[in-house]
């Protein structure tokens, strides 16, 4: 029973160690076997290892696989702002050098005559004509200066009260052309006219009337002809000659009639022209601003008219420039407009004799 006992714990013994053995790591087919007197027994190789008994071992709990963090989305860093630097003051560049023109490159003599013959010059443009500058006038010719009242501050024309003359400076237009008026406005109808004056024709309608001036009626042709009516004016001219001697002559002088071929014998009327009113503005404009100042042929719009019939048709025109009497265009010219007085009739005159 010892020997058993005995045997029983030396083969506990061996089992312990082998089971320590195995625990370490070290296989038991390394060191062979004990035999139950303690002592190791030399196995043969096997063809192929015997797997170690694993001892009993409690599995390890599975670990949950710990979610790897989403990557956040790349971000792009914000541009550093670059400081902003203070404008240099501006430094004026040096004015560069006049470069002079290369000098023209004549061309080679050669024999041939079509290439000896110059090219003909490019005709240059012409320069347009420059306006034609206001000549001067110089004052009114006319004597008692400091009783000249103007009418206009912009205009040169006057009123005498004392004298009872409306006074106004123009210049020769015309010398040798047909006639529809004595003297018309500056830059209207020149080409028709002797004399242009640099005023506005209500302005002197308005000193006419100052002067005593009595405004008639506009010539009419419906549904009869009438003649133009009002008081008569004189006009008289006064200009320098060559030796600037001042010279005086009647406008009449100045006007031909083509009939007579004598001076024209009609006087002047005050036939006072016209107003007409925009409908838009409802401004009154006077009629003989388009340049019927003093004229010789009828115009209903006419400041001065003649008493009789005369035509406007330029197949039918009665006067013509008297060129024999007028001195050149441009010389300046003082025009007179004076009310001529009505003579009272005698006593006994048969035409003041009533039925």
């Amino acid at each position: 029973m010892r020997e058993l006992s005995w045997s029983n714990r030396l083969t506990g013994t061996v089992a312990l160690l082998t089971v320590g053995l195995v625990l370490c790591g070290c296989p038991a087919s390394d060191r062979g076997s004990v035999t139950p007197t303690g002592e190791m027994e030399e196995q043969p190789e096997p063809d192929a290892e015997p797997e170690a008994p694993q001892p009993d071992v409690e599995p390890e709990p599975a670990v949950e696989p710990i979610a790897e963090p989403e990557p956040e989305p790349d971000v792009e860093p914000e541009p550093q702002s670059e400081p902003v630097a203070e404008p240099e003051p501006m430094v004026e560049p040096d004015p560069e050098p006049a470069v002079e023109p290369e000098p023209a490159v004549e061309p080679e003599p050669t024999d041939d005559p079509e290439l000896a013959a110059e090219p003909e010059p490019e005709p240059e443009p012409e320069p347009e004509p420059e306006p034609e500058a206001a000549p001067d006038l110089g004052p009114p010719l006319v004597d008692s200066l400091d009783n000249l009242k103007r009418l206009d501050a912009a205009k040169p024309v006057w009123i005498d009260q004392k004298a009872g003359r409306v006074v106004m400076v123009g210049a020769v237009c015309q010398t040798a052309t047909p006639l529809e008026m004595f003297a018309c406005l500056k830059d209207t109808k020149e080409h028709e006219a002797v004399v242009a004056v640099d005023t506005k024709a209500f302005v002197v309608h308005a000193g006419l009337l100052a002067i005593g001036a009595n405004v008639g009626n506009p010539v009419r042709w419906d549904p009869h002809y009438v003649p133009a009516a009002g008081s008569e004016i004189e006009v008289t001219v006064h200009w320098k000659d060559e030796k600037g001697e001042i010279q005086t002559a009647r406008g009449q002088d100045w006007v031909l009639d083509t009939q007579t071929n004598k001076p024209m014998a009609h006087p002047w009327v005050f036939a006072g022209s016209g107003f007409w009113q925009d409908e838009e503005t409802g401004v009154k404009h006077y009629q003989a601003e388009g340049g019927d100042f003093i004229c010789v042929s009828n115009f209903a719009t006419a400041m001065l008219d003649l008493p009789i019939e005369s035509s406007q048709a330029n197949s039918d025109l009665m006067y013509i420039a008297n060129s024999e009497a007028i001195p050149p265009r441009g010389t300046p010219v003082t025009l007179v407009l004076t009310v001529v007085e009505e003579e009272e009739p005698e006593e006994g005159d048969p035409d003041e004799e009533t039925e």
